[in-house]
């Protein structure tokens, strides 16, 4: 695996606008594997600033927001965001708590998706979406990323 996206609105960051526990740490690890990190968001360039004060944009080479393109979760912006990323779809995983999220990553052939429930009672459409994988937490992405 080359690289990883992550939906950064809810999966990463709370509806507060906190980070899920875990997140720095991941992150870190992430980075030290040498995995190229990306993030995705229907907001506006804006979450750039929330990962500035959350302090974890120097992970994320590259973001991409709505006011980049007009729709950062189609599959044109996801392609865009992997050339950025400089990774192939094949190589690629998508993390996200969304079921559009993840059938995303099926439209677009990516290697893996991810859903995260973040300890909800809300697997199930995740698991309808087809994600390969779902976590309960933040930390458990380790568990299956390969």
């Amino acid at each position: 695996m080359r690289a990883i996206i992550f939906d950064l609105d809810h999966t990463i960051f709370t509806a507060e606008q906190k980070l899920h526990d875990g997140t720095v740490e991941l992150l870190d690890i992430l980075k030290r594997l040498g995995i190229v990190i990306g993030g995705i968001s229907n907001h506006d360039h804006r979450i750039l600033v929330r990962l500035d004060e959350a302090g974890i944009r120097k992970h994320f080479t590259n973001v991409l927001c709505a006011d980049q393109t007009l729709e950062p979760k189609a599959s044109t912006g996801l392609q865009h965001l992997l050339s950025l990323l400089g990774a192939e779809a094949y190589e690629s995983i998508l993390v996200s708590h969304a079921h559009a999220d993840i059938l995303l990553a099926k439209e677009a052939k990516l290697f893996r998706s991810i859903g995260v429930a973040h300890g909800q009672d809300n697997s199930a459409p995740l698991i309808d979406a087809g994600a390969d994988y779902i976590v309960q937490d933040i930390p458990a992405i380790l568990d299956v990323v390969e």
